[in-house]
């Protein structure tokens, strides 16, 4: 999800219908700019150069987003048809995909069979000490900046220091009493494939996970 401001123009984007390095194209219809939806950068046109920012989202259900924002509203919309409207993430096995944390010259990739195997992982990323969160129920992660804190999977949930749970898709504590400014910040996490990645980021920096123990080789 990107910003549409540019400068002093707010873009109004359509699809070009055409590919770049595998990601679909987009164009603004005020410049007929071109520019990649996977990495919100203008590759040709008026605005060659441009680049859109990153706003970071989540995937999760209805109901788990209300409870925690119950003022939010939601944009209706009918199921698109054909492969566009069906295409999930058990669509390809878990291998050939990775989270990429970040945006631009910071930005690393993280293989989800290591997320989904470790669950939580402390790195850096670019100048920030991030903490990434994989869910396995929605299989899918998560970045924040943690500002010195630690976490760990107890078995059931991710809990820090302290021992207080923490909602990974949300990242603040589960418990609605805690004061609502321990919330972290967000970083752009996005789910790509293996090969597109490396395709847009050649030299990009991939998380190397710790070996896992005999017992947890090829469990999740």
């Amino acid at each position: 999800m990107y910003g549409r401001q540019q400068g002093d123009r707010v873009l109004e984007f359509g699809h070009e219908g055409v590919l770049y390095r595998n990601s679909f194209v987009m164009y603004d219809r005020g410049t007929n700019s071109l520019w990649v939806h996977t990495t919100g950068e203008c590759v040709k046109g008026e605005l060659k150069g441009g680049q859109l920012e990153f706003l970071s989202s989540v995937v999760t259900s209805w109901s788990r987003w209300k409870q925690a924002h119950p003022k939010s509203l939601v944009l209706e919309g009918e199921r698109a048809s054909g492969f566009m409207g069906t295409y999930a993430f058990n669509d390809h096995r878990m291998v050939d995909f990775g989270l990429s944390v970040g945006q631009n010259a910071a930005t690393k990739l993280y293989r989800i069979e290591d997320l989904a195997r470790l669950r939580v992982v402390h790195d850096r990323v670019g100048e920030e000490d991030v903490v990434v969160f994989f869910d396995r129920n929605a299989m899918n992660g998560t970045a924040w900046i943690r500002d010195g804190a630690n976490f760990r999977w107890d078995g059931q949930q991710f809990v820090d220091d302290h021992g207080q749970a923490w909602d990974p898709i949300l990242g603040q504590p589960t418990s609605v009493s805690l004061d609502s400014s321990r919330k972290m910040r967000p970083l752009p996490a996005t789910m790509w494939l293996l090969d597109e990645w490396h395709g847009f980021y050649p030299s990009g920096d991939t998380y190397v996970a710790p070996e896992p123990a005999p017992s947890q080789r090829h469990v999740y």
